[in-house]
C-alpha cells in the first residue's frame, strides 16, 4: 500500500524534497531495477496534468526519491489543493506493471513577495 504523505510549497518557491519510501514495517524500500515518475493533477481522475514530478532515485537501496522544481516552474502552478502520485515501473519498461508508491495532497499557496 503506498504511503500518503502531503507536500506544502509557495508558488515561485524552489522545492527541493527527499523522500523515504518505506514498506508498512518502515523498511526502506530496495529500488533497484526499477524506475519512478509522478505527476500532480486537479483531482483525482483528472485528464490534465499540471506537472510532470520528474521524480529521481537517490539512493536505489535507501528507497530515497528526490523531488526537484525550480521557482519558474513553481510559479506557473496555480495556488490550491491538488492530488499527486509517484509511482515504481520496471526500469527501461514505462507501460510494466506500476505501483504507487506515495500519494497525496499538493497544495500550493500564494506568494507574498515578488
Amino acid at each position: 500500500m503506498a504511503t500518503s504523505y502531503n507536500i506544502s510549497t509557495f508558488q515561485g518557491d524552489f522545492l527541493q524534497a527527499i523522500l523515504s519510501i518505506k514498506d508498512s514495517n518502515s523498511n526502506a524500500i530496495n529500488l533497484n531495477g526499477f524506475d519512478v515518475r509522478g505527476q500532480i493533477r486537479a483531482s483525482y481522475g483528472s485528464t490534465g496534468v499540471l506537472l510532470d514530478l520528474n521524480p529521481t532515485i537517490t539512493s536505489h537501496i535507501s528507497g530515497l526519491v528526490s523531488l526537484s522544481i525550480p521557482s519558474n516552474v513553481t510559479n506557473q502552478i496555480p495556488v490550491g489543493t491538488f492530488v499527486y502520485d509517484i509511482e515504481r515501473f520496471p526500469s527501461g519498461i514505462a507501460t510494466g506493471n506500476s505501483i504507487k508508491l506515495i500519494v497525496g495532497k499538493f497544495i500550493v499557496s500564494p506568494e507574498v513577495t515578488r
